[in-house]
């Protein structure tokens, strides 16, 4: 299992699509920073000062830390998708995964080791976005004051890493979304095309049904994006159009559905591929 592993991790590191994507998520911190201390610098006429100061603060340390998670999490999410779906999907196109499972033979360890490689890539991903958006918003913070280091204690250290630990777990379903719907159609544009749909779908819907009101502003409780949000909240989106007014779950409600959406993709999508004929 151990070599398995290490072979996905091999593929994913010479694939052009990895990189590629690093240099998305790179570009996407840059714009979205410097885009917003754009806003501080020449805000529009109709912002209320005081959601000025607040996007002021989120590029300044300490409260830059939640924004550079919710980040992470949001752009991690769209680009896991992608890397997942293409690195499963080509398996099909290129013909590997039958020569693959010719000299291994278990299905069920290659799944696993895959899904073990992606999230080990989803964790040096996140480590990266971390990397950048650190050191974006040091450079706001210094243009919009000075850095006061002294917001680095034990608690921060320890709400820092429970923070990576949630935005991490947050994209295991994702992950295994991807899976599936790669699995499903063969292909990688089935997976991408599935998992990306159903991702922008579901913020719509939850948008909708949130402003409802009633008992359709509970339905958004048992679906993914939600629940993904109370882990690691999107700090950018509170309080705009597109924000929510529905109460949401409990961080334990959360978690549990995360992690039940994960196993239920995960089983569906080793029952799939053990039953199905992979010459066909």
């Amino acid at each position: 299992m151990l070599n398995m592993i290490k072979v996905e991790l091999t593929k994913l590191r010479k694939r052009k699509m990895t990189w590629i994507l690093l240099v998305v998520l790179a570009a996407f911190f840059c714009i979205m920073v410097f885009a917003a201390y754009g806003i501080t610098e020449s805000p529009p006429e109709h912002m209320p000062e005081e959601s000025v100061g607040e996007l002021r603060s989120l590029l300044q340390f300490p409260d830059a830390t939640g924004l550079i998670f919710s980040t992470a999490r949001q752009i991690g999410t769209l680009l896991m998708i992608i890397l997942v779906a293409s690195a499963v999907g080509n398996e099909y196109g290129w013909g590997t995964i039958r020569q693959v499972l010719i000299r291994r033979g278990n299905r069920y360890k290659y799944i696993i080791a895959k899904l073990v490689a992606f999230i080990i890539a989803a964790a040096i991903g996140l480590v990266i976005s971390l990397i950048i958006g650190f050191v974006l918003v040091s450079i706001t913070s210094n243009l919009l004051g000075s850095i006061n280091w002294d917001f680095i204690t034990s608690s921060y250290v320890g709400e820092f890493f429970r923070m990576f630990g949630w935005t991490l777990f947050s994209l295991l379903p994702y992950i295994l979304l991807a899976f599936f719907f790669a699995f499903l159609g063969r292909s990688a544009l089935a997976g991408i095309g599935g998992g990306l749909g159903l991702y922008f779908i579901e913020s719509i819907v939850v948008v909708i049904l949130s402003n409802a009101g009633g008992w359709l502003a509970k339905i958004p409780h048992y679906l993914i994006g939600p629940n993904a949000d109370v882990l690691v909240p999107s700090i950018e989106m509170q309080g705009g159009p597109f924000a929510s007014s529905g109460d949401a779950p409990s961080t334990l409600w959360a978690a549990m559905a995360v992690l039940i959406y994960s196993v239920v993709l995960l089983g569906i999508s080793l029952w799939m591929f053990k039953k199905r004929d992979i010459t066909a």
